[in-house]
């Protein structure tokens, strides 16, 4: 074969290689492209998941509400649309969860009161209002359910309310719930150590034993941060700062035991398949998530938080 034989072989070739690589390329892109397309239909199905129409009517309102508390307020999770998409499927009660913190705030509203409680403003909306609403929501739909409402003492000594302070507020509190008819069916009132746990709330050994593993630093120095700001408002208060520093991890370990407690098997809550609906900003829940992953995808903050509350001015020993 000549030398311009081979070339003009060698120049055909090359043309076919060349030609192959661009299909190639032009194939990849066109795939690539595809694929891109695939996940991205898929992930869109993902975020527009077929849902009840039930629950897309009350998602919606739920959320709306959930806007309407404070700026920046905690999303609602998807997981409460997957849970009452649940509950249509399997015919079963929606629970909620209300926790009511008692703090020693009580006792200086108790005394600002006249040695007596007299229902605020807040909490006669919120029993009046904003609960016989969002059952009326779920009624609407063709849903039950049970409403508990926890009365929660404080996990230190010293922010425990009297047992007879504490008395006489969850009396005040039921009467007025007992006021409303629509409540009736759906507000079980609860003693969170007496009806629930049978004990008086405790810390987790395991968090307390592995603390600095367990406990990201920057979430505890965040909780300190804010309690020494709130002492300092307190000129008889005589704590040092390495007391607040153990009473801090005390609380924190009681914090990831509850919500360890609440979605175990131990529960009467259905092993965690509840609506957490908070009186607190859900920041506090943040150390439940500890020992129970995604406990925090359970709340829907709904509702204006502390509305056992006076007014500013009259805030006293809240931490």
């Amino acid at each position: 074969m000549s030398y311009k034989s081979k070339k003009r072989k060698k120049t055909r070739a090359s043309k076919l290689q060349r030609d192959f690589v661009i299909f190639l390329k032009k194939f990849f892109v066109k795939f690539s492209r595809k694929i891109e397309k695939f996940f991205e239909i898929k992930n869109k199905n993902e975020e527009n998941k077929m849902r009840f129409p039930q629950t897309k009517i009350i998602m919606e309102q739920l959320r709306e509400k959930a806007k309407r508390i404070r700026p920046n307020n905690l999303k609602i999770n998807e997981w409460i649309d997957d849970y009452i998409d649940s509950c249509i499927l399997e015919g079963k009660q929606i629970e909620i969860i209300t926790q009511y913190c008692l703090s020693k705030d009580l006792e200086f509203r108790y005394q600002k009161q006249g040695n007596k409680f007299v229902p605020l403003p807040a909490e006669r909306n919120m029993f009046e209002k904003t609960i016989p609403e969002i059952i009326s929501l779920f009624e609407k739909n063709g849903l039950t359910l049970n409403w508990y409402v926890t009365f929660n003492d404080s996990f230190l000594d010293r922010g425990r309310v009297s047992s007879d302070i504490k008395s006489i507020y969850m009396c005040m509190i039921k009467n007025l719930a007992e006021e409303i008819k629509s409540l009736e069916q759906s507000i079980i009132f609860l003693d969170w150590e007496l009806d629930v746990l049978g004990k008086q709330s405790g810390p987790n050994m395991e968090v307390t034993n592995y603390f600095d593993s367990l406990v990201p630093k920057e979430a505890f120095n965040l909780d300190m941060k804010n309690l020494l700001k709130r002492v300092k408002e307190y000129k008889d208060f005589s704590k040092t700062e390495d007391d607040l520093k153990r009473e801090t991890k005390f609380k924190i370990s009681c914090e990831a035991e509850e919500g360890r407690f609440m979605l175990s098997q131990e529960s009467p809550f259905s092993n965690g398949n509840f609506i957490l609906v908070p009186l607190e900003f859900p920041e506090r829940y943040v150390f439940f998530e500890i020992l129970a992953p995604n406990f925090q995808k359970r709340l829907a903050s709904i509702i204006k938080p502390y509305p056992w509350r006076m007014d500013a001015d009259n805030l006293r020993y809240e931490m």
